[in-house]
């Protein structure tokens, strides 16, 4: 056995060697690893799939399909997820936008109207295409990678036939050079079936074990290659613990797994360097494997403690669910939080992989349920909207009927409850809304400025009369403050009212504010003199109960008078009592302060009678009483003097 045999032999077993520690010691720690970068690189392709959506709700059906057509730019996987996304988003609208058109269309077509058309439609045959465009490029994209990797087998196995033929001669410079391309060829080939992997690495490796262990020919060249091999692992070492750097986690599993392969396929190199340089890179893998799995690990603690946030919000949602609102203010503010919601949900980071469809289904479950009743609302309310728009044109009928009338104060009323009932009815459909309202507007406008003009002269009469019945206010006022008897004060008053009457029109905007002025100044005047009156009455009441004592049967006519009065004051009495009870109860009632305001006015009025009648009372009494006193001395004068005995 020559020199370059014993090297090439030696070289052999240490390499079998290193491939039995390998496989009897890390074959766990290796499978760990390549689950851990499949469950790291798999959640984030996942995660990448998600697509946000909810702003499109708030564009119109073109703006959504423009938002469609730019998934073009997007893998065919990718585009057709998110296609499906947006197509959900613009039928929910579209069918929407289209049940409201053909509402709307229902409600005022006529025999010659042509059959319903719905202007967005098209749109629908661009998402269609699109649609047709992304499966088909899916299906080629699919059909390219199966080809590229019977292709790529196909080169490997040619690849190995070639190697086996140069194993099979004698060595030389270009058998050497010849496996240098193969080598080249081989590592540029990537994609590959799975299942015929193993079988051409393994084929691949005992050929290149046998063509640098088995020849003997120019071993200066092969050390001088296993020598670039070595440097290149050298390299791949230093890339390996280049790796603590990486912040990406998935970056570092994918990098960690690309050098170990770029090392298996490494040439061999100088036997005494061969364990060495393994056990260097394998340390160096080992310490980032071990660096990246503390990492990954604290991110599971972080995704149990998003999780709980997650939940968390999933509840609040499940809350803020159950009262469904009634109003549209009430869903558009609860819509509104639903929105603070999802944007706090995509700010939380991911959840644990087996958590993750769970807690998604719960909030979005409830998300979805809070939409599909916010739809089913409005649905509602448009068709609400449509029934409004027909009282509406019934009112723009009548009141188009109305318009040429010359009948003004007839008219006038009319319009004026039509535009009342007009409030009444409630919102109609949006597309509609102005055309309608100018359509009302319009015809109330005409019979109004009809109106105006046909009164244009009249409007200085009124002026006129207006000025008149201000001179009257002041003539009141001045009233108010003579010093003269009621009798002429009263007469002067019923002039006034007399000439105020037959005054005419004043203009409309002033009726009220004259009126009220004309009352309060009335009202001065009266309460001046009345009180004058009042005031005479009492002080001749005495004399008008005595006058009652002298007449026929007086007495009795004072006792019927007395009792009569005592009566009436018991009845107000009664009457305060029951206003004061009623009082207790109405104020817990939302009109007490109107109500209380009137009951006060009423037991004013009611103890102003009675301290009349208490006053009246105390003058018949004084009457009886002097008609005892002269009863008395009637008496004594009268009595028969008793016979002296």
């Amino acid at each position: 056995m020559n020199e370059e045999q014993t090297i090439g032999n030696t070289e052999e077993s240490t390499n079998l060697e290193t491939n039995d520690v390998t496989k009897s010691q890390t074959p766990e720690i290796e499978i760990q690893k390549e689950i851990l970068l499949n469950e790291v690189v798999t959640e984030d392709e996942e995660t990448e799939q998600v697509f946000d959506v909810t702003s499109l709700e708030q564009k119109s059906l073109e703006e959504i399909v423009e938002e469609a057509e730019a998934v073009l730019v997007l893998t065919p996987k990718a585009a057709g997820l998110k296609l499906k996304a947006i197509k959900a988003v613009f039928f929910d609208k579209y069918n929407s936008m289209k049940d409201e058109a053909k509402a709307v269309y229902e409600t005022s077509k006529t025999e010659d109207t042509p059959p319903f058309e719905f202007d967005k439609a098209v749109l629908v045959d661009n998402l269609t295409e699109l649609d047709k465009k992304i499966k088909q490029a899916r299906i080629e994209e699919k059909e390219r990678i199966e080809l590229e990797k019977k292709k790529n087998l196909e080169r490997k196995k040619t690849l190995l036939t070639k190697l086996e033929e140069i194993v099979a001669e004698d060595e030389t410079l270009e058998s050497i050079s010849k496996v240098k391309e193969i080598q080249k060829e081989w590592k540029t080939i990537r994609v590959l079936p799975k299942e015929a992997v193993s079988e051409l690495w393994d084929k691949y490796n005992l050929l290149q074990n046998k063509f640098y262990d088995n020849h003997s020919i120019n071993i200066e060249l092969k050390e001088l290659d296993r020598q670039k091999n070595l440097e290149a692992k050298i390299e791949l070492t230093k890339k390996m613990d280049e790796l603590h750097k990486e912040k990406s986690l998935k970056r570092s599993f994918i990098l960690l797994n690309k050098y170990h392969e770029e090392f298996k396929n490494t040439g061999p190199v100088p036997s005494e360097s061969r364990e060495p340089i393994w056990l260097a890179f394998k340390s160096a893998s080992d310490s980032v494997y071990e660096a990246k799995r503390k990492v990954y690990e604290e991110l599971e603690v972080g995704k149990e403690v998003n999780l709980k946030q997650k939940e968390i919000l999933a509840e609040k949602a499940e809350l803020l669910n159950q009262i469904k609102p009634e109003i549209i203010k009430d869903w558009n503010e609860k819509t509104k939080v639903f929105e603070e919601l999802f944007a706090e949900w995509k700010k939380i980071g991911p959840v644990p992989k087996s958590n993750k469809d769970a807690v998604w289904v719960a909030f979005n479950g409830v998300r979805n349920d809070f939409y599909t009743g916010r739809k089913a609302f409005f649905k509602e309310l448009n068709a609400g909207k449509n029934e409004n728009l027909k009282a509406k044109e019934e009112l723009c009928k009548k009141v188009e009927e109305l318009k040429t009338s010359t009948d003004w104060v007839t008219t006038t009323k009319e319009i004026i409850k039509l535009q009342e009932d007009w409030k009444k009815i409630g919102p109609v459909p949006e597309k509609v809304n102005q055309s309608i309202w100018k359509r009302f507007r319009g015809a109330c406008d005409e019979f109004f400025n009809a109106k105006n003009n046909a009164f244009a002269g009249k409007r200085e009469d009124e002026e006129a009369n207006l000025s008149r019945k201000k001179e009257l206010v002041q003539a009141l006022k001045e009233l108010a403050e003579k010093k003269v008897d009621h009798k002429e004060a009263f007469a002067e008053l019923k002039k006034i009212n007399s000439e105020f009457r037959e005054i005419g029109f004043v203009p409309h905007k002033a009726v009220k504010s004259i009126s009220k002025a004309y009352d309060e100044a009335n009202n001065t005047v009266y309460g001046k003199y009345s009180k004058q009156i009042e005031e005479a009455k009492a002080a001749n009441i005495g004399a008008h109960y005595k006058e009652i004592k002298q007449s026929h049967n007086g007495v009795k006519t004072l006792d019927y008078e007395e009792r009569k009065i005592k009566k009436r004051i018991t009845d107000l009495n009664d009457e305060i009592s029951s206003i004061e009870r009623n009082m207790s109860f109405f104020a817990k009632s939302k009109t007490a302060e109107k109500m209380l305001k009137e009951f006060e006015q009423k037991i004013t009025k009611a103890k102003k009678q009675i301290t009349s009648l208490k006053t009246e009372l105390v003058a018949i009494k004084n009457a009886k009483k002097e008609t005892k006193s002269e009863e008395v001395s009637s008496d004594v004068v009268e009595e028969p003097t008793k016979p002296i005995e």
